[in-house]
């Protein structure tokens, strides 16, 4: 199962996830590589997967705008789905899901168009990798559900290691 964490704006994931002495430390074991939509890693499970997003989860509010897990190639699921399958277990991933949207890379950059439920989507001209990503409605959210790049501290995790 492949699990993607898409980069805030502007940011060089990758590096940014290098550079540190703790999330090298986390990850020693993954071999992140660099993907077109940021940084793509490797894990066994979803449970695995879940419990790496919650080892990086300083890196995730500051610097990551999503983490995606693979359910059938080419088809992610958003932490938020994620976590309600797995932790919810009552929530069963199906055909057609109604609230999904089209990552897209195209002339190097990333963008996202939302799709309504049942709709279709043909070639698109110039696109060089697509992904649907499936979500939640935001109303089944659960309340305490903090959203990915809520401001955090600026302590880092190292503890002035770095």
């Amino acid at each position: 199962m492949r699990l993607l964490f898409l980069p805030k704006e502007g940011l060089d994931l990758f590096q940014i996830l290098l550079d540190s002495e703790t999330s090298r430390r986390v990850l020693r074991f993954y071999h992140p590589r660099r993907s077109p939509f940021g940084v793509a890693v490797e894990v066994a499970t979803l449970s695995s997967g879940l419990s790496l997003v919650s080892e990086l989860r300083w890196y995730v509010r500051r610097y990551v705008s999503g983490a995606l897990f693979e359910v059938a190639p080419g088809r992610y699921a958003t932490l938020g789905l994620a976590s309600q399958v797995y932790y919810g277990r009552e929530l069963r991933l199906h055909e057609p899901w109604d609230v999904r949207r089209l990552l897209l890379t195209r002339n190097g950059g990333v963008e996202h168009l939302e799709l309504e439920p049942g709709e279709e989507v043909g070639v698109i001209e110039g696109v060089e990798e697509t992904l649907e990503v499936w979500d939640v409605a935001p109303d089944d959210l659960p309340a305490h559900e903090v959203p990915l790049g809520a401001p955090v501290s600026a302590e880092s995790p190292d503890d002035g290691a770095e």
